[in-house]
């Protein structure tokens, strides 16, 4: 089992598995992420706390099912609306999904391959279950008794990762079975749902997500809101109605957290380049109002994240 401490965002995401995976920070703070990750030879499991609130886009790349269960958030959103209370989400692969986090979030996750639950699932009810996974956000019940399944699966979590050391390598792997078999339960579907035929993808979704991934795979340092709206296929009226009702915030203040964690990164990153030097790149002119902004994100000015650095690096 490996105990993962990321100070960074980029060390973050570095550290996933299996995705192709942005995030924006959205909340004041520095950001910390607190990690257990165990490998077993069926799935990979663990725990997660993230300090900082987060906006996430994520596709999986992998033919796998990605478990996340809340263990202590009311503020999950996914696709723009709020999910239940310590829902359980699930990513497939090539799905794309924009899920926004609290602060001091805590969860466990589960990565499994497809092939580990056709023991319990056939093609059909596979298929079944990727579809679903556009209607987290729906406030339908997914899942049969999903309450029960979900804390007695979440204990056998919780307790192979405190055990982990103790356990024999023939009671691990009865540990996993029970996860997998656990897990299975969990995912049973309501009746109704299994009737789905097709889902349709909201516009706005679809604007945004077009959005995020031009902002996160274009270099340019001076991106408009006029050339985001054309590369998503809208209006900037239409643009920014999307941006509010998917994410909660403007394409403007969305684009600007993005800039503040840029320059965040290069200052820790690239101790030998000048603030001053890195806030020009930005075509940032009023340096002052600049560090006062940094200041009310981060918790601390421009020098002083470089200081710390500095002084970690003597």
């Amino acid at each position: 089992m490996r105990d993962i401490i990321f100070p960074s965002i980029d060390d973050y995401l570095n550290g996933l598995i299996g995705f192709d995976i942005y995030a924006t920070q959205i909340s004041s703070g520095n950001f910390l992420c607190r990690q257990r990750r165990l490998q077993l030879p069926k799935l990979v499991l663990g725990d997660r706390f993230i300090s900082t609130a987060l906006q996430y886009q994520a596709t999986l790349q992998q033919d796998c099912f990605y478990i996340v269960i809340p263990k202590n958030n009311v503020g999950m959103y996914m696709n723009g609306k709020k999910t239940h209370f310590n829902q359980p989400l699930l990513f497939t692969e090539d799905q794309e999904m924009l899920i926004r986090t609290p602060s001091n979030s805590i969860n466990f996750h589960i990565l499994i391959p497809t092939i580990e639950l056709r023991e319990y699932f056939d093609d059909g009810m596979i298929e079944q279950l990727k579809k679903i996974t556009f209607l987290q956000n729906t406030g339908k019940n997914i899942f049969i008794r999903s309450i029960s399944n979900q804390k007695y699966l979440c204990s056998l979590i919780e307790g192979l990762l405190n055990q982990k050391e103790e356990l024999s390598e023939q009671e691990l792997v009865d540990a996993q079975e029970n996860i997998i078999r656990s897990l299975a339960e969990l995912l049973l579907i309501t009746p109704e749902l299994k009737k789905l035929k097709h889902i349709k993808k909201p516009t706005r979704l679809a604007i945004v997500n077009r959005a995020l991934n031009y902002i996160h795979k274009n270099n340019s340092l001076d991106i408009t809101i006029p050339e985001v709206a054309k590369v998503s296929f809208c209006c900037a009226r239409s643009l920014e109605y999307a941006f509010k009702s998917i994410l909660s915030m403007t394409p403007k203040q969305y684009l600007i957290k993005r800039r503040l964690q840029l320059i965040h990164s290069i200052l820790k990153n690239q101790t030998d380049m000048p603030i001053s030097e890195i806030v020009e790149k930005f075509g940032i002119v009023n340096q002052g109002r600049f560090a006062q902004d940094y200041f009310k994100f981060y918790n601390e000015y421009p020098h002083e994240t470089r200081g710390k650095i500095s002084r970690l690096n003597s």
